[in-house]
């Protein structure tokens, strides 16, 4: 799941948010181009179109019109979601889907890239019953949810709670992050502190 920290203006620059599954998977053709936008490697001339069926869970940003058609472009042959370590990928359960709508389909925000989706390592119906978007938030905020460690958490804070904080009320937000400063790693409570004062104008200690 590389790209955390690009996460927050991917999530500005998203017009549809939802929590959802792409099952139904299958080729869709290809197609040769002279060259791929940057970041992709520029020797990458052959796109794999694929397609599947997008089932939403919850709506967290904008609107769907019932089930669409998943549509995206791989550079890679077989139509694979994850990329990187599957092990790890295999258990992020919960998958929150960057969107954009493309006539009757539904496209990733951005083309040629492979972050379609930020995974939680917490399924959604286990998480607090909350409204869509105050219960993202709090699983944001939550490290179990989302790293295998607390140094890991640490690592991304920065991006999770930038968009914890769009969907939470100010004072809750602040309050969960300074919470996480009592959870007994040193690294994530430098970490918090520094966003708690840096982001959100707040006062926050850090025990020499």
């Amino acid at each position: 799941m590389e790209g955390k920290q690009l996460l927050y203006g991917l999530w500005e620059a998203t017009p549809i948010i939802a929590v959802g599954n792409v099952k139904n998977v299958t080729t869709f053709g290809e197609q040769t181009v002279d060259h791929l936008p940057y970041p992709v490697r520029q020797d990458l001339h052959k796109l794999y179109w694929c397609q599947g069926d997008f089932e939403s869970i919850a709506i967290i940003k904008g609107a769907l019109d019932g089930k669409k058609k998943y549509v995206w472009a791989s550079v890679n042959p077989g139509c694979t979601l994850f990329y990187g370590d599957q092990r790890d990928d295999s258990k992020r359960v919960t998958l929150i889907w960057f969107l954009r709508e493309d006539g009757q389909f539904l496209r990733p925000t951005f083309d040629g890239g492979t972050f379609y989706f930020y995974g939680l390592l917490t399924k959604w119906n286990d998480a607090p019953a909350l409204a869509p978007r105050q219960r993202l938030g709090v699983l944001l905020l939550t490290p179990q949810a989302n790293s295998k460690s607390l140094a890991d958490f640490a690592d991304n804070i920065w991006g999770l709670a930038d968009v914890a904080c769009s969907l939470l009320a100010k004072a809750e937000c602040v309050q969960r992050i300074r919470a996480l400063t009592g959870l007994g790693d040193p690294t994530l409570r430098i970490a918090a502190c520094e966003y708690l004062k840096a982001q959100q104008n707040e006062t926050c200690e850090i025990p020499q």
